[in-house]
């Protein structure tokens, strides 16, 4: 069961530091701004917040 949890923590941690990097390189290019915010709405509208 450690073996499962440990390679979910690492392909974790590996996906938001990949997550991460491209965010710095798309800042650093011009109008890689714009991308990152279609990103985000696009990740809202897929994953919407849970109901209260």
């Amino acid at each position: 069961m450690g073996v499962i949890l440990s390679f979910f923590g690492t392909a974790s941690s590996r996906l938001v530091g990949l997550a991460i990097a491209l965010a710095v390189w798309l800042l650093s290019r011009p109008g890689g701004w714009a991308v990152l915010v279609v990103l985000v709405l696009f990740g809202l509208r897929v994953f919407p917040n849970p109901p209260e």
